[in-house]
């Protein structure tokens, strides 16, 4: 690696204010690895950060869901890590301390040390809670350059999968590891609300698992429409009934799911999805609602007479295996979700598009290799 490198970055300096920066590079230690990015997906988190609705990391490179190059890499993390540079590779946005009690038992998701309600000066999420102050200060996907310590979790990718399937990995892991919270079994009927991107990669997951019959249910009519290439048998939309429970049960034959997944992220679907299930059923609610946003249930009509099983589902642990397998089989059109690709100093030009969901937007994502505003799409 030639050196002195910079690396352009996105940063969030404050709440509402997007600005272009440099930063300087240095060469990897001998166990990190520097990822050269190629591609990011614009989730709807970074939005949130962005308006202060997360807590406040400023000043803060975004950008979780990203994959790339190996640019340059440590001797002891080449060895242990069995990668060299130009392997294409996925970084996890978590960075478990390893040696927590939830880290150590496998729920790296809860790590005790990114738990900011305990006062922690700054969490371990990539492009979500890791200032840009803290060195080297490449913590966020909206860059050229990436750091990958030893706590890092990269998974090399196939040399052939394309960028622009590749990049979904990071949502399709979160939607991987909400189907295996609901212990989807083959030949059970699953209902997923909240046909987003996510919602549409859980009923791939979901399909993949062996699911029996998947039913996307939502208000969005474009992108209901868009389930039946994902692995759903069915839509139902929200809007379009007063009896949804009789709509949902009709497009399952007569019968109400095993299980149900929501990632729509308003407390009315997670109220919807305990509704939905079948007696004994079970749900997984994996949509953040926000802060302090309230959600109520019937405790005798909805809980205890029907006794589902209701698990949260909170990020992508577990769930990259998975993912990568799937995206590498190309069983489903993936990359058609990717409908718009901007340059990093076009953040604002697709966060307002995706805010406005103007232009047919499904997947908005950021190249830092270029700026040309020809490589939007």
């Amino acid at each position: 690696m030639s050196s002195p490198l910079v690396s352009r970055q996105v940063v969030f300096a404050d709440r509402d204010v997007i600005e272009l920066a440099q930063a300087s590079v240095p060469e990897p230690g001998r166990d990190d690895v520097l990822v050269r990015v190629a591609l990011v997906g614009i989730c709807a988190t970074d939005l949130h950060l962005l308006a202060g609705h997360i807590g406040d990391p400023f000043p803060l490179v975004p950008g979780h869901e990203f994959v790339g190059e190996v640019a340059a890499i440590g001797e002891n993390a080449a060895a242990v890590r069995g990668l060299s540079v130009g392997d294409h590779v996925a970084v996890e946005m978590l960075l478990p301390c390893r040696s927590c009690a939830r880290c150590r038992e496998g729920r790296y998701n809860l790590c005790e040390r990114d738990d900011m309600a305990a006062g922690l000066p700054f969490g371990r999420q990539y492009g979500v809670n890791i200032p840009r102050t803290v060195s080297p200060g490449l913590w966020g996907g909206y860059a050229e350059y990436l750091h990958a310590p030893a706590d890092a979790i990269v998974h090399r990718l196939p040399a052939d999968l394309p960028w622009e399937r590749a990049v979904l990995v990071e949502p399709l892991a979160v939607a991987s590891r909400a189907v295996a919270r609901g212990r989807v079994r083959p030949g059970e009927n699953v209902a997923v609300i909240g046909p987003g991107p996510v919602g549409l990669l859980i009923a791939a997951a979901a399909r993949a698992a062996g699911a029996g019959r998947v039913v996307m249910i939502g208000t969005r009519a474009q992108r209901l429409g868009l389930a039946g290439r994902f692995g759903a048998d069915a839509v139902v939309n929200s809007r379009e009934t007063d009896d949804l429970a009789g709509a949902v049960r009709e497009a399952f034959g007569d019968t109400l799911p095993d299980v149900v997944i929501e990632i729509a992220g308003v407390a009315a679907a997670q109220q919807d999805a305990v509704r939905l299930v079948r007696r004994g059923g079970r749900v997984v609610l994996a949509g953040a609602c926000g802060a302090a946003v309230p959600v109520t249930f019937h405790a005798d009509e909805d809980l205890l007479t029907r006794e589902p099983d209701i698990v949260p589902s909170f990020l992508s642990a577990g769930g990259f295996e998975p993912a990568i397998a799937l995206l590498s089989r190309g069983e489903f059109p993936f990359e058609t979700l990717v409908t718009h690709r901007f340059g990093l100093d076009e953040v604002a030009d697709a966060f307002a598009l995706i805010r406005d969901r103007s232009d047919g937007v499904i997947k908005a994502v950021l190249d830092p290799r270029t700026t040309q505003k020809e490589t939007r799409r």
